[in-house]
Parts: structure tokens; sequence; C-alpha cells
């Protein structure tokens, strides 16, 4: 059984010598903090490989080209066009505006894609409480109404309650640069650099057990470059 979010707080509080509701609630900042940064660093990746969604004709909807995302999208691994079965290429939003200022407002079939966050809810009022969104556009609006497949790497919510449980086995780690983080708070910065070294340490350790496979060999993979291209 892993060590729950309560649990964690609860250690790293008596650890510290201060187990007050207040810092406790501080703790939980910094335990989220570290998972967070913990899953960035082993690239932990928890997919959502089911999620659709569809571009309503650009005759019926004002804002045909633009739609709001899941609130724990991350990034998307492709974008299907499941009515005409072609994958959609990807641009950046950027280039986007610069190259293709004069067609952003054309319907047609969907060329390319684009994801960006804004806090705009001009097109949708619903989210006009939200203080961050991503959404995706297409170029161009569809002028039928298009199924797209979206399956995207989700992005890990902060943990709230005591029940809640670490989606990875790497709560040594999370626990070792939560506890820095709290020696820092309390301006003990020797105790802090020895429990931030810990929290690198068992990073290091994790990622070997996670590569260390009996059934597998880690190998690269080289590609052989045209000399002709002048790379």
């Amino acid at each position: 059984m892993s060590t729950t979010f309560g649990q964690m707080r609860t250690n790293i509080g008596t650890r510290i010598g201060d187990t007050s509701t207040s810092f406790a609630t501080t703790i939980g900042t910094y335990i989220n903090q570290r998972y967070k940064e913990f899953l960035r660093r082993v690239i932990y990746q928890g997919i959502n490989p089911d999620f659709t969604m569809t571009a309503t004709s650009a005759s019926t909807v004002v804002c045909a080209g633009t739609y709001t995302l899941p609130a724990d999208f991350g990034k998307e691994l492709y974008v299907w066009n499941k009515e005409t079965a072609t994958d959609i290429p990807y641009l950046s939003y950027d280039k986007l505006e610069q190259e293709y200022e004069s067609n952003l407002q054309q319907s047609g079939t969907v060329d390319y894609y684009t994801i960006f966050t804004t806090v705009n809810s001009t097109c949708a009022t619903a989210e006009a409480s939200a203080p961050r969104v991503t959404k995706i556009r297409f170029l161009k609006a569809p002028t039928t109404d298009t199924y797209f497949t979206i399956p995207y790497v989700m992005r890990p919510a902060s943990l709230t309650t005591s029940a809640d449980e670490f989606v990875v086995d790497g709560e040594t780690a999370i626990e070792y640069g939560a506890t820095s983080d709290a020696w820092t708070s309390k301006r003990q910065f020797a105790k802090a650099q020895y429990f931030e070294g810990l929290y690198e340490k068992a990073i290091q350790n994790f990622l070997w057990d996670k590569d260390n496979q009996p059934n597998q060999i880690q190998m690269m993979s080289p590609v052989a470059l045209d000399r002709n291209e002048g790379i």
C-alpha cells in the first residue's frame, strides 16, 4: 500500500517538529509541487486514449474552428480526422497567425490544428470564470460536422484529500523533496540541502529501476544522415 497524501504530510510535519494545522497546509503545497516536478522529470505519461470531439459545421456555429479541451489535457499524441481517416498535422500558433492570417475565418477541409492556452472566453461564456483554458483551433473551420480522435497525456491533478494516493511509486523522492522545502521555510538551509540531495538520489534510483527491465534491452537506434543535406 502506497503512502497517502495525509500520511506524507504527517511524516514531514513530525520530522520538522511542526505538526500544526496551518503548517500541514503549507506542507501539502510543497508535496504537490514536488509531485508534479517528479512526474515531469521521470517522463510519466498517464494517457487518455479515448477522447473524441466533434467540430461543428461553420454554417451553424460562429466559433466552429476553436474548442476548449478537457481540464486535465496535457499534450496531444496526435489528432485524427475520423471522417477522412487522415492524421491532421500540427502548426504552431504563431506560425498559424503569421502565415495564414487571411485564411483564419475561412471554412473548408481541415488542413492544420494548433493548441494554445488562453483566458479568452469569447467563444464560450462558460469559460468566463476559468483562470486558464487550453484550446484547439482548426484551420480551416469544418464546413460539416467533423469528428476527431485526440488521445492525450493527462496533466496530473493536485492531491487534496488525506486519502489521495500518488500515481507512481515515487513517494520516497517526493517526501524528501517536500521535506527540503519545509526545512527551507524554517530557514534551516543545511538540513534543506541534505534532503535535496536525498531527493535527487531517489529520482536516480527510480529511473534506474524503471529502465532496468529484464525482458527489454535498452539500445540506441542510430540513424544515418545524408551528408548532401549539409547536416
